[in-house]
């Protein structure tokens, strides 16, 4: 059972980290842009891309349970 909420654990902290490092990139981004700093202009492939982050991010928090029961599986014995 210990394995098992470690394993949750983990993955809830970077699900958690990795949706905040693709937020702060954009914010980034965004406070630059407002301010008027010339940045490099995004395809629209790197915004699709970035989106898709956010959800792998929000989804191994989301399964963060069955998947930490799974990894931790067995190894309490």
């Amino acid at each position: 059972m210990t394995y098992q909420k470690t394993a949750v654990f983990i993955l809830r902290l970077v699900g958690t980290l990795w949706i905040a490092f693709i937020a702060f990139a954009w914010g980034l981004y965004a406070v630059e842009f407002a301010l008027g700093i010339d940045v490099q202009r995004r395809p629209a492939s790197m915004t699709g891309a970035s989106i898709g982050y956010i959800v792998l991010g929000v989804l191994i928090v989301a399964l963060s349970k069955p998947l930490g029961r799974l990894i931790g599986r067995g190894l309490d014995d």
